[in-house]
């Protein structure tokens, strides 16, 4: 009897652990597999234009969109969601932006996610125009600008998408 108490057991252990490895898993055939709750990271500039009004031309994005907060379809109430993204802005955007506001420089010494921006990284240099964020609404984006690195860091916490 304990034999097959012991198989049952590790019968158990087994569907366990392709339980957990197949929630890890893609839903559809051929989509690439990622760890279950990691944002996608997107690329698309004009998608990303739905959601945030981008003060100066880009030349790429790079840009995710990540739920906070524990993922429940059981728990009620809202769902906050952060857009992040990294935009690397055409020749002479970095001057102009920083020539026509009042930017100040970053204390914190902001750190882009590496899923990103790996060359960013923990960069120096960043400066916030703070007349941007006075009397914000809900869902508006926050902006820090890097000359050097003729970035903008970017991001909102649950943003206003237009379709």
């Amino acid at each position: 009897m304990s034999v097959v108490r012991k198989l049952s057991g590790a019968g158990a252990a087994v569907l366990l652990v392709a339980t957990a490895v197949g929630c890890t898993a893609s839903a559809r055939p051929g989509e690439p597999t990622t760890p279950a709750g990691a944002p996608e990271v997107r690329t698309d500039a004009a998608r990303l234009a739905t959601c945030v009004e981008l003060p100066g031309k880009p030349e790429r994005v790079r840009w995710r969109v990540r739920t906070l907060g524990i993922v429940d379809g059981r728990a009620p109430g809202p769902t906050d969601h952060q857009l992040e993204g990294v935009i690397w802005l055409v020749d002479g955007e970095a001057a102009r932006l920083s020539a026509g506001g009042s930017w100040e420089p970053e204390p914190s010494g902001a750190s882009v996610p590496e899923e990103l921006s790996p060359t960013l990284g923990k960069a120096h240099g960043w400066t916030r125009d703070t007349a941007l964020e006075d009397g914000a609404a809900e869902g508006a984006p926050h902006f820090l600008l890097n000359q050097g690195a003729n970035a903008l860091y970017v991001w909102a916490l649950n943003p206003q998408c237009r379709s």
